[in-house]
């Protein structure tokens, strides 16, 4: 399902993966190649159809790279991208309770949630039988991972009840957005949001529930995992395409 990546979160130890917004399975390859613990495939930014999800999801298994996908600001999508065999799901735009809740209801199967049962490719089609789907569903229960995020000054204020939301695995800070609605569009190294940013995490580590965050860059990541943040996402891969370009011409213009 998620080759440890939830294990290891739970264990105390820190993954780092990255965005994929190119829907590009070669890029996805590269990914696992280089040594990545996850991929998150951003359904909510990008124009990302459900097909394409699959097929992506499919070609990180196979890659041996763990694959979630980050959904739109609602439900709809969740079920269905864990049903084709997502390793987890991102809900962005978080800001109650009630809606963590919805979360995690959609995601999980009794007795945690109200997650619909059927023989979808997660549980290989009922190709092995009826008792076979029902260990699937337990299984998935505790290996795809639920990570909804915080990113509004709202979403701060409600962040103790929502992390007493039963089946939340990991809480995820998106820096950008809580930027925006700190009223410091941008100004991502304003010191307004790492007060923020660490009044989270302390509340996650009071909570007992693994707190994750964006990081620009290799450096920011490395900072990220001082501070106390276990699932990191490293930028993205057209960021880094483009970082690699722009550092490649620049080179080739010195001559």
């Amino acid at each position: 399902m998620n080759d440890g990546v939830r294990k290891q979160i739970l264990d105390g130890k820190a993954v780092v993966g990255t965005f994929l917004v190119s829907r590009c399975q070669a890029n996805l390859e590269v990914i696992a190649s280089a040594g990545y613990d996850f991929a998150v495939v951003d359904a909510e930014h990008f124009m990302v159809n459900p097909e394409t999800i699959e097929h992506l999801v499919t070609a990180g298994e196979a890659a041996g790279l763990p694959t979630l996908v980050r959904v739109q600001e609602d439900t709809h999508l969740i079920q269905r991208v864990l049903d084709c065999g997502a390793a987890g799901v991102v809900a962005p735009m978080v800001d109650t309770a009630d809606q963590a809740r919805e979360v995690v209801e959609t995601a999980k199967y009794a007795p945690i949630g109200k997650r619909g049962v059927c023989n979808p490719r997660s549980a290989l089609y009922a190709a092995r039988g009826a008792g076979y789907m029902v260990q699937c569903y337990a299984a998935q229960n505790e290996e795809q991972m639920v990570i909804v995020q915080t990113e509004t000054v709202t979403s701060l204020e409600n962040l103790p009840r929502i992390l007493e939301v039963n089946g939340i695995d990991c809480l995820f800070v998106g820096p950008w957005d809580l930027a925006n609605s700190l009223g410091i569009r941008g100004d991502v190294s304003n010191p307004l949001l790492e007060e923020k940013i660490a009044e989270a995490l302390e509340i996650c580590d009071a909570k007992c529930v693994p707190a994750g965050i964006l990081a620009w860059n290799g450096e920011d990541a490395a900072r990220r995992i001082e501070q106390g943040f276990k699932f990191i996402i490293c930028s993205g891969d057209m960021l880094m395409l483009a970082a690699s370009a722009q550092a490649e011409l620049a080179a080739a213009r010195k001559r």
